[in-house]
Order: structure tokens, then C-alpha cells, then sequence
């Protein structure tokens, strides 16, 4: 055999094995995908309490987080840094007084009809006091407004509209160090439960921010 036959020979092989191991990623990328989807759908599921379909239903866990804190100047003049974990970004704010928690919901008054129930449960160290928020709400498309608001709870609950249209869940702690909380939800009137992942938030020291 010439020795160029041995390297066509070479080279067909590689290119053959190129085909086979990328044939094989992309076998592995769809079962690692269906995976994933299988394991969101089952987290979601196992922090339902009813039927998931069922208007009164109760779906836990649905955003968690602590924040240490977010920076500012130690009794010593040191610098301070920020830090969150969970599903709260490290924002530093400069201090920790009178720190704003915003939760966008995905209801926007330009596009959605629907009613909401949030429950926000914690404990805040630096405020000395316990996290029990309930808001709820009707996002009402045909006059693009907010309808029947309600709050209840220690840290000033508050419900807006950014200038976007969207739904912004809004509390206060007059010290946001140490804090930690979780969010459940439950399916009211006309609206839908909420999942997991379906919040975004943000610290501020405004009482009012814009989401995207």
C-alpha cells in the first residue's frame, strides 16, 4: 500500500470518527435538554400545594435569596463589599438603610388581564423584624392600569407600574442586612400560577426602578 493510500485511508477514518462523535453531541445535547426540561417541570410540580390546575392553588419557593449586604463603611472606616446570593444579584448600593427589594412580575398592563397573590416570608436581622408581605392585584389591559391593590405586612408592601406597563412588586427595610426571603404564589380569580423563574428583582434605594 502507497503511502498515499495510507493517508487517504487516515483521513477518510478521522473524518468518518469526526461524524460519529459529532452525531453523538448532538444525541447527548437533546437528552441533557429533555433532562433539564424534565427536572423544571418536576420542581415546579413538587412545590404545588392542590392541583396544579386549580384556582386557590399554592406553589412554593417560587424566588429565594439572602443578602449580607450592599456595601457602605464599617465602624472601623473600612470599606464594606456587596454581597447576595440566591436569586438577588450583589448590588452595591453604597449602604444598607433604607434598601428598596423590586419584583417584576410578568404581567404588563399593555398586554395582560389577569389577577395575582404573592406572599413574601423572611427575616430581616439588620430591621430586627419578620418578613410577612402579602400583595395582590388585577393587571387590567382594557384601561391599561392596576385595579384593586392590596398589601399587607412589616416592610411597607407596595404595588406600581413602571413606566414599561410592568407589574413591580415594591418593600422596604429601613436595614437590609442580613436579610433572607422566599416568595410563594398563589392562582386567584382569572390569573395563572406563577413558576418558578417567572420573578425578576432588583435592590434599589429608588423607590421605583424600570425593568426591561
Amino acid at each position: 500500500m502507497s503511502i498515499e493510500t495510507t493517508i487517504t485511508s487516515l483521513v477518510t477514518a478521522a473524518n468518518n470518527l469526526t461524524t460519529a462523535v459529532n452525531g453523538k453531541i448532538g444525541s447527548i445535547n437533546a437528552t441533557m435538554a429533555g433532562a433539564l426540561a424534565q427536572f423544571n417541570e418536576w420542581r415546579n410540580l413538587k412545590d404545588v400545594q392542590g392541583k396544579p390546575d386549580g384556582i386557590g392553588t399554592i406553589r412554593s419557593n417560587i424566588l429565594q435569596g439572602h443578602v449580607y449586604t450592599c456595601g457602605g463603611i464599617d465602624g472601623l472606616g473600612a470599606s464594606i463589599g456587596a454581597l447576595s446570593v440566591g436569586d438577588f444579584a450583589s448590588t452595591d448600593l453604597g449602604g444598607m438603610n433604607n434598601v428598596y427589594m423590586h419584583f417584576k412580575v410578568p404581567l404588563n398592563i399593555n398586554v395582560d388581564s389577569q389577577m395575582f397573590w404573592f406572599n413574601i416570608k423572611g427575616y430581616s436581622y439588620g430591621t430586627a423584624k419578620i418578613v410577612d408581605e402579602t400583595l395582590v392585584g388585577y393587571c387590567y389591559k382594557p384601561n391599561r392600569s392596576l385595579h384593586n391593590v392590596s398589601t399587607f405586612g412589616n416592610m411597607s408592601p407596595s404595588v406600581y407600574v413602571d413606566a414599561n406597563g410592568n407589574i413591580v412588586l415594591r418593600i422596604l427595610f429601613p436595614s437590609v442586612y442580613y436579610t433572607t426571603v422566599r416568595i410563594d404564589t398563589m392562582r386567584v380569580g382569572n390569573g395563572r400560577l406563577f413558576a418558578l423563574g417567572d420573578l425578576q428583582s432588583r435592590l434599589s434605594l429608588a423607590d421605583t426602578v424600570v425593568f426591561n
